[in-house]
């Protein structure tokens, strides 16, 4: 499952891309905002599959240092640290990932120059030299190099950045920080004995919920949109509406549809996510004015029966 958060950032950038296109191809509005979720999807594969990339490029590297007209001893018996990471050999032979990499055809295959620049990169940074010496040989030390390399060494370096930005307009630099951000925590998650990947895959394996959660939030948000415009100006009537901004009125009547469409989702968290998204896409006060006027619409669709909590969402 994808993280709410992001679902709810990439709804609310679609809704507004609807409503300032004269609201016209709901279907195709919906449908770009489903190909944004598979080209995530792709790079997150994609980023995956570095390691692969650079444990290969480690083995030639081996070879042909040992092929030297006159080979160091080090040259002879290198230290195979990197290639035998516990974390990259679970990524290179697990079955259900090779097989979403060869469905959705994703290899690096044709950018070899971002691989190997990659791993001159690498090899030369503080953090590789700094695991290679050390002589701690666990699943944590291999797990915590991981993280590193994504977090410092991959995240860092800009050649491959903007080289990924290039390869698909979904992949903005907001996009990439996202992805990575959510392989670390995969990583993060992953023990030695998880054969079945599940915290690295459970991105894939619960998609249903992600669709139907952006599919009802999506669709309810314009059905309803005359009825929360209504809704919202009955608590705005002291303020002047060319002065409220238009995407503070869109992110309450995204949150009213989520409020009255998810039983399952307690009302604090729905409201404290809308006032984040306020923080991020709106004006400075905007968080003090979402939270004020959503609060008096919680009292009055609780009151009309129109806000139903059950399990989970009775959470407080």
């Amino acid at each position: 499952m994808i993280s709410r958060r992001y679902l709810r950032i990439k709804t609310f950038q679609a809704l507004y891309a609807y409503f300032h296109s004269g609201k016209e191809n709901q279907k195709k509005v919906e449908n770009e905002l489903f190909l944004s979720f598979q080209k995530m999807h792709d790079l997150y594969l994609l980023f995956l599959l570095i390691g692969q990339e650079l444990t290969h490029l480690s083995k030639l590297k081996i070879e042909e240092s040992k092929l030297k007209r006159l080979p160091t001893q080090d040259d002879l018996t290198p230290n195979t640290k990197f290639i035998d990471n516990r974390v990259f050999k679970i990524l290179e032979t697990n079955s259900t990932l090779s097989d979403f990499v060869k469905e959705k055809k994703i290899s690096w295959n044709i950018d070899q120059e971002l691989m190997t620049k990659l791993f001159n990169f690498t090899r030369k940074h503080d953090i590789y030299l700094e695991y290679m010496q050390n002589e701690d040989n666990s699943f944590e030390d291999d797990k915590k190099f991981i993280v590193a390399l994504y977090k410092k060494i991959i995240a860092q370096y800009d050649f491959l950045i903007s080289g990924i930005s290039e390869k698909s307009i979904y992949w903005t630099y907001d996009e990439i920080d996202f992805v990575l951000s959510m392989v670390i925590k995969s990583i993060k998650k992953l023990k030695e004995n998880d054969s079945n990947l599940d915290a690295i895959l459970h991105n894939f394996t619960d998609k249903e919920d992600d669709t139907e959660f952006v599919k009802i939030l999506f669709n309810k948000t314009i059905v309803d949109d005359k009825e929360n415009s209504k809704l919202i100006a009955e608590k705005t009537q002291n303020w002047e509406v060319e002065r409220i901004a238009t995407v503070d009125i869109l992110i309450m009547k995204m949150a009213i549809s989520e409020l009255t469409s998810f039983s399952q989702i307690p009302i604090k968290v729905t409201l404290n996510e809308y006032i984040d998204l306020s923080k991020t896409y709106s004006t400075p006060k905007s968080k003090i004015f979402v939270n004020g006027i959503l609060d008096k619409l919680i009292v009055d669709l609780k009151s009309n029966g129109k806000i139903v909590k059950t399990g989970r969402g009775l959470m407080e």
